[in-house]
């Protein structure tokens, strides 16, 4: 299916994104060669906790969103199409705690309350797919498959070099595998949209323009926050 000018555009913005990621203190700190393997690691035990946190509320997000959408027998197919990514994505939140607590993690710090930079996450998904137009959630589900393949590519060396543990690669290997074709799939969800309701552009837009917003910047420099008390302690 061809690429519609939303999808270019989307792709043109998750590169300079990226870019803006690279050109970032915290992955600066991350990548610097004066960074402890100790430290690196610490970081990614809270990125992964981070995941598990706004995972499961992302996935009822976009339930809730595509439950809001259809009103026609004609529609089946579309939501149907709609669903199939979120429908893989349940359970991965668990594959990301099982990593945390692989990298030290405590049950009590999985419990604790949601990060601040989680939970803005959390709210801005929620509250598109409860309050707004449900097309929002095309745009900011495909920021985050399309995003996850880029960013996984970028951090993997840097994780290899700090000695990450094999066993503990679970749920990024699985991302790395399965986020483009989920992109993919999104993608031609997002051309049969436009072609098929109106205004619909502007509500994916919209819901993509939110989500960057809240992620990646703020979660990471969370986790570099809390990596630090691992670095006081040294």
């Amino acid at each position: 299916m061809r690429k519609s000018n939303l999808i270019n555009q989307f792709n043109w913005e998750l590169h300079s994104i990226l870019k803006e990621v690279e050109q970032s203190d915290y992955w600066q700190t991350f990548t610097s060669p004066q960074t402890d393997n100790e430290r690196r690691l610490e970081a990614m035990k809270w990125i992964m906790r981070e995941i598990w946190t706004y995972q499961k509320e992302v996935n009822r997000a976009v339930f809730t969103a595509v439950g809001r959408q259809g009103t026609t027998v004609e529609e089946q197919g579309l939501i149907r199409s709609m669903i199939a990514v979120q429908i893989e994505e349940v359970g991965h939140g668990t594959l990301a705690l099982n990593d945390f607590y692989k990298l030290g993690g405590t049950k009590e710090e999985a419990e604790n309350l949601p990060s601040p930079p989680a939970l803005a996450l959390i709210g801005v998904v929620r509250h598109l797919a409860e309050n707004f137009h449900p097309l929002c959630h095309l745009g900011y589900m495909y920021f985050f498959e399309m995003f996850t393949v880029m960013i996984s590519e970028l951090v993997a060396p840097h994780l290899e070099r700090s000695g990450y543990p094999n066993d503990s690669l679970q749920f990024m290997r699985l991302h790395a595998l399965e986020d483009e074709r989920h992109a993919d799939m999104l993608a031609n969800v997002i051309e049969e949209v436009i072609d098929k309701y109106e205004d619909s552009e502007a509500y994916i837009r919209y819901g993509f323009d939110c989500f960057r917003e809240v992620y990646p910047h703020q979660l990471w420099k969370y986790a570099l926050k809390k990596s630090e008390s691992l670095v006081s302690s040294i």
